[in-house]
């Protein structure tokens, strides 16, 4: 509920430009308007076509690398692509593990599964990309990911469920097992960060991370999100157009369940509750109001393509997709994922963009791959 934040408000004009990436407080100017005269003569913002995602696990990310995908697909900007899917992931990210990186490379995007490592990301991509990621409560994530990663994490596959898991967590978890990552802290390791020696390098940690990435979304305010993004971004309203990506369906965790699960990844908690906070102050600057009209635009929009695109006008089970390149990676062991399938009779133009709309993260990187580099995928890490 955006209500519950709100404050005074502070009204833009339909295209938002900010300052530089070194302060994540946001600097509206004048601009675009088809309505209302500009009160001053700073120019239009211009679209950011240099973009660094950290694609933090079950947090909405895959949604978010589509949006990037169609974006950057449509301009024809390039793609820093990992070998195969993941930049080497869990290990740091590494320069060498982009295709194609070398002297005299140029990427625009970067926004597949990593580890995050700042130093590194700055060989590959331009000194003038945008950096943003996203979070989720940790109360919520924490059951997504036992279901995700049960087979992943011996901490979880060890565990006969949840509850039981929770009521002893050290029982099952072994710090620096492979795989054990996923089952404490995820986020926090995900970000690259380091594991903090006292409580009071916390806020510190924090800090230094806002300053490299300027906007932090929030899962649980997803659309709300994709406004400020757009804005950000200065990114015209249909690229913010998209279908939900690996959901699950419902799950209900209970209140018990949120409160050991914040607990048991207290850093993660941190981090959420630090960029829930810078969220909602940004959210409070670029307008509630303002930001909620666009929310139901969004929304409005995703219904209509969901209308036009999809059998059923939603999510189905992947045994329900005819399409091969449309069914989603199901995890061994692990919760059933969810896909789109298309409706019969489309014409070439609009399958085109349902289907690309529809696309799940693996077929569309290897159609990036494709375009970019006329082969099939690599074989190294």
């Amino acid at each position: 509920q955006i209500s519950r934040y709100r404050g005074e408000t502070r009204g833009f004009r339909d295209c938002v430009q900010y300052r530089d990436t070194n302060t994540p407080r946001l600097a509206p100017i004048a601009t675009l308007s088809l309505s209302l005269p500009s009160p001053t003569s700073a120019p239009p913002c211009r679209p950011r076509s240099h973009v660094v995602f950290l694609k933090t696990h079950k947090t909405g990310g895959s949604s978010l690398v589509n949006l990037l995908s169609r974006y950057g697909e449509s301009r024809r900007l390039r793609f820093a692509l990992p070998h195969r899917y993941q930049f080497g992931y869990p290990a740091p990210f590494r320069a060498e593990r982009v295709r194609g990186f070398g002297p005299g490379a140029r990427f625009d995007i970067l926004c597949h599964h990593m580890r995050f490592h700042l130093a590194e990301v700055q060989r590959v991509m331009p000194n003038d990309s945008f950096y943003f990621s996203i979070v989720r409560d940790p109360g919520t994530l924490g059951e997504s990911a036992f279901s995700y990663f049960r087979a992943a994490a011996p901490a979880f596959r060890n565990s006969p469920s949840l509850d039981a898991f929770l009521a002893s967590p050290s029982r099952f978890f072994r710090p620096g097992i492979r795989g054990n990552h996923y089952a404490r802290n995820l986020q926090w390791f995900d970000f690259g960060l380091p594991e903090p020696t006292n409580p009071e390098e916390i806020p510190k940690i924090l800090a230094r991370l806002e300053r490299v990435f300027p906007l932090v979304l929030l899962a649980e305010s997803f659309d709300e999100s994709l406004v400020l993004l757009r804005h950000r971004l200065c990114w015209p309203r249909d690229s913010v157009d998209l279908f939900p990506h690996n959901s699950r369906g419902s799950h209900q965790v209970s209140p018990a369940q949120i409160q050991r699960l914040r607990a048991w990844n207290s850093l993660d908690w941190a981090l959420y509750s630090h960029f829930n906070r810078t969220f909602w102050r940004q959210a409070e600057e670029f307008g509630l109001e303002r930001l909620s009209r666009e929310v139901a635009e969004i929304r409005r929009r995703r219904r209509f393509l969901a209308g036009k695109c999809l059998r059923g006008g939603g999510p189905v089970p992947a045994q329900a997709i005819p399409d091969g390149n449309l069914r989603p990676f199901q995890p061994p062991g692990g919760g059933k994922i969810l896909g789109f399938a298309l409706k019969e009779g489309l014409g070439e133009e609009e399958r085109e963009l349902c289907g690309r709309l529809a696309m799940p993260e693996l077929p569309y990187k290897d159609l990036l791959e494709r375009r970019q580099f006329g082969a099939q995928n690599g074989t190294a890490g």
